[in-house]
């Protein structure tokens, strides 16, 4: 039998965030995880929270869901209105690849104050 290890999903969510927005969204993106862990939705692990080098900025945080972790998150009231906040700081961009598909952007840890 599995254990509930198993069953964890991480995932990579990808931010574009509006220029200027940054410090705002850091704030933002701290209370994220805390409620989630909050509630339990997600480990206790800490998120890596990685910003890109070149701008506009993109931002990459890695968080890991306990089993049955995503779907009751995305109606419960405590998380929305951080969800809310968070799709306020963020714009829709064309993010191009290279000819084959690939690409790899750099970025640089971010600290969160959690």
């Amino acid at each position: 039998m599995a254990d509930e290890n198993d069953k964890r999903e991480t995932v990579l969510g990808t931010y574009f965030v509006r220029p200027g927005a940054e410090a705002e969204f850091e704030q933002v993106l701290a209370r994220n995880w805390s409620t989630l862990n909050a509630l339990g939705f997600v480990t206790d692990d800490r998120p890596l929270v990685l910003r890109s080098v070149s701008e506009p900025p993109v931002y990459v945080e890695v968080l890991t869901w306990e089993p049955g972790g995503v779907d009751p998150a995305h109606v419960h009231p405590d998380v929305i209105p951080v969800w809310e906040a968070i799709k306020r700081l963020v714009e829709p961009r064309d993010v191009p690849t290279d000819p084959v598909g690939i690409t790899f952007p750099a970025y640089r840890p971010v600290t969160l104050d959690q």
